[in-house]
């Protein structure tokens, strides 16, 4: 009985989400959608100036190819700015919990992770974990792959030898980390982490390490310009270090504009 009130309550936070977010983020889920429709028009007035140039340099096949990435970069972004200012997000993740169990970050695990992501960049409150359910048949395609959704960290509950289970600390560092990237982008961070995730065979995550991290920095590499499983997996890596005392003066320069969210 004690579960099943547990599991109303926790159905009750989602619905109620929906309309809190509705109200609490219409400024900056507003503000997101103008600037993209802002840039957008002004992509439009400026074509024929481009399509005029094109032809004169012969180049309109080349010209072709980037207008038609940048025209679907855009209307990545005002699609998912569309589900934003909706309540998508919230409308997905109260129907994706009524089939697993969820939980609010711990004492220790917050503990844990507040000084990475600081005090005031995340709702730690709002946070799920999401476990068992229907997700026990997600990880038995998936290999077993943590993933975040919104403001939801998905984690195998069996596990292994705790590699992927919530014990695992890094691992939640990373899934937070585009709990972070979502607050502060919107749901643009999805579709671009899969787009990587599919593109490059799960190989996205390869930044290079501490000397990659070096390198970057001197050529004025931001941490905005590694996609969006590099930025998690550098954040995964900094804690890892940071807990086994070791030096993370590479990492710092990039913790640091992670968390004035310049994302």
């Amino acid at each position: 009985m004690q579960a099943i009130l547990y599991w109303l309550k926790e159905r009750f936070r989602d619905a109620w989400l929906w309309p809190l977010n509705l109200v609490r983020d219409f400024p900056a889920r507003s503000g997101r959608l103008v600037v993209t429709l802002f840039i957008g028009g002004q992509a439009v007035l400026r074509l024929p100036l481009f399509i005029w140039q094109a032809v004169r340099q012969q180049t309109v096949a080349a010209q072709s190819r980037q207008w038609a990435r940048q025209a679907g970069g855009w209307l990545h972004l005002l699609l998912v700015q569309l589900f934003d200012l909706v309540g998508g997000p919230e409308i997905c993740q109260f129907v994706m919990h009524l089939g697993m169990h969820t939980s609010p970050l711990t004492a220790a695990e917050y503990t844990a992770v507040q000084p990475i992501f600081g005090p005031n960049n995340l709702r730690y409150q709002d946070v799920r974990v999401a476990q068992g359910g229907i997700l026990n048949l997600v990880f038995r395609y998936n290999g077993g792959l943590a993933f975040a959704t919104w403001y939801t960290v998905h984690i195998p509950l069996v596990t292994n030898g705790g590699r992927n289970g919530r014990q695992n600390l890094p691992l939640l560092v990373h899934e937070l980390t585009h709990l972070f990237q979502y607050h502060h982008v919107g749901s643009r961070y999805l579709g671009e982490a899969i787009y990587y995730l599919v593109t490059t065979q799960r190989n996205c995550y390869q930044y290079g390490g501490a000397s990659g991290l070096k390198s970057c920095w001197q050529q004025g590499t931001m941490f905005r310009q590694f996609n969006r499983e590099q930025q998690a997996q550098i954040i995964q890596d900094y804690f890892v270090k940071t807990q086994e005392g070791q030096d993370v003066s590479a990492y710092l320069p990039y913790l640091v504009q992670m968390q004035q969210r310049k994302l």
